[in-house]
This record gives C-alpha cells, sequence and structure tokens, in this order.
C-alpha cells in the first residue's frame, strides 16, 4: 500500500510555519505519587496516542482512485450523527488555507473538516496536576480514533481523505477552527469557544469531497471582548509574551508564547495546564 504514487493536493510553503517537535518535550517525567492505577492508564493513553499518530500519518496511502468529490446534505446529516456518536463535540467546515500548512509538508485534500472534543473540567481544574496530562492524553487518543475512522468513511465513499491527528498534524489547527465558525483565537494562541471556552482537543480531517459552506455565520463578538478586556490567562502564564510576535514579517504566523518556556512549563509542572484552568470561559455554567 505504501508504495502507491500519490501527487499531494498542497505542499507546504510558508516560510513563518514550521513543524518542530522539540526533543526536550520528550524527557517529561511525572512527578509527585501517583497509584499504580493512574500510572498504567496514563501509560496507555500515551502508548495509544503514538500509535494513532502513525495510523493517522498513513491514512495518505489510502487514497488511489478516490475521485468523488460531490456530497448532498443528508451525506453531511449522517456524517455529523457519526461523529457525535463516536465522541466528537464540535464540528466546522472550511478550504484548507495554504498559508497554514507546516512548510515541506503535504496534504491531500482541498477542504478540511475541523473537530474537536472537550477536556474534563473535573481534571483541568487540578492543575498543574497529572491528572491533567492524562486527560490530555485521553483526549488525543480518543480524539485521534474518531479523526481515523472518520477518514476512513470518507476514502470507504469514495472520496480522497487524510487524517491529522490531534497530537499533531500538517496545519494549523488553531486558525483553521476559527475560520470554521468554531470560535476565536485567546490570547495565547488557544482556540477559545462558546461550549468549552479554550478546554478543547481539534483534530482535522482534509479532503476531497465538497463540505457544506452555506451554514450561518456564529456570532462571537461577546466572547472576542470578554478576552480582549481579560487577560487573566497572560497573567498567569510565565510563557506568555507580552506582545504577539509575527514570525517572518508577512507570514501570518503569530506567536502568543515563548515556545521553549512553554516546554520548561510542560516537563517542571507534570504538563501545566494552568492556561485551560484560569481561563473563566472554561468554567462549566
Amino acid at each position: 500500500m505504501q508504495s502507491e504514487k500519490i501527487d499531494p493536493t498542497y505542499i507546504g510553503h510558508n516560510d513563518g510555519c514550521a513543524f518542530i517537535i522539540p526533543k526536550k518535550l520528550f524527557q517529561m517525567k511525572l512527578k509527585g505519587v501517583i497509584p499504580p492505577e493512574d500510572l498504567k492508564l496514563f501509560s496507555k493513553y500515551m502508548r495509544k496516542t503514538i500509535i494513532g499518530f502513525d495510523k493517522a500519518r498513513k491514512t495518505k496511502y489510502g487514497n488511489k482512485n478516490k475521485t468523488k468529490t460531490a456530497t448532498t446534505p443528508e451525506f453531511w446529516e449522517r456524517f455529523e450523527s457519526k461523529a457525535k456518536e463516536l465522541g466528537a463535540d464540535l464540528i466546522g467546515y472550511i478550504p484548507v488555507n495554504e498559508n497554514y500548512i507546516f512548510k515541506n509538508l503535504t496534504i491531500y485534500g482541498k477542504n478540511a473538516i475541523v473537530l474537536c472534543m472537550e477536556l474534563d473540567w473535573e481534571k483541568i481544574k487540578t492543575a498543574p496536576s497529572y491528572f491533567c496530562g492524562m486527560e490530555a492524553f485521553r483526549v488525543y487518543k480518543e480524539l485521534g480514533d474518531v479523526v481515523i475512522e472518520l477518514t476512513n468513511y470518507l476514502q470507504e465513499q469514495g472520496y480522497k481523505a487524510e487524517a491529522h491527528h490531534p497530537f499533531g498534524g500538517k496545519l494549523l489547527f488553531p486558525y483553521h477552527a476559527v475560520a470554521a465558525n468554531i470560535g476565536i483565537i485567546g490570547k495565547l494562541g488557544l482556540l477559545i469557544t462558546p461550549e468549552f471556552g479554550p478546554r478543547q482537543r481539534i483534530g482535522i480531517i482534509t479532503t476531497d469531497a465538497d463540505i457544506p459552506l452555506n451554514r450561518k455565520k456564529r456570532d462571537f463578538s461577546e466572547l472576542e471582548e470578554f478576552c480582549s478586556n481579560c487577560g487573566a490567562c497572560v497573567k498567569s502564564c510565565k510563557a506568555a509574551l507580552e506582545e504577539p510576535v509575527e514570525k517572518i514579517k508577512g507570514s501570518g504566523v503569530i506567536s502568543r508564547i515563548d515556545r521553549s518556556e512553554c516546554i520548561e512549563r510542560l516537563i517542571d509542572d507534570n504538563y501545566c495546564s494552568i492556561c485551560l484552568k484560569i481561563c473563566s470561559l472554561g468554567h462549566p455554567k
């Protein structure tokens, strides 16, 4: 299967958009006393997240002779019903933005289906603690499974599709989620939604299937006003930058945190997650 020659739809070209996995991230060790059953569960989520990431990477090989593009409203009703049954909480659609594809990485499919899954508040409110890290990897694993299964479903229906795992995809997730009318970009660069504040993870499916684009646009003006006047996350996050920085002028890719400092916090503070805890928009009503 992996010997199939498949031409990508896009190749990332933006110098300001680079995919880098810091080696330090793999040095993270859980601290404190952790019950054996929790450690076992945490290890399972991490292991299956990595397995899922590898499966998602290989979905591009299932696209030979997938040339179908036409869809119907009924098709998307069935698709969304299936997505919800599998555990997706939020769904949006948008054409892929070439400017937000990581440099030199290939994308298969011209459209993006954005899927989000909620992070449980009872775990997040304990930040910083190992509970937060375990919850993050639970959602990475479970949302990853959803993204892969729905990608396979689209391919079975005859559509080109590629899975982009929530643990790490080929394109910037928050920017596509905002364009898909799911939420806004918060002061730390996180996706903020009316439903969960910053408490969600994002996965994407790229596809050549014609997506529904005539949906009513949601009004986020109150959300934007609250977020712009709050700043609690910036005050509480040691990695926050006082002023957002455009990585390379004209790239459109904005940094709102010091990445190296953020990685230090993840390593030193059991996956940290203070930014998810402190945002009052993410507190259950």
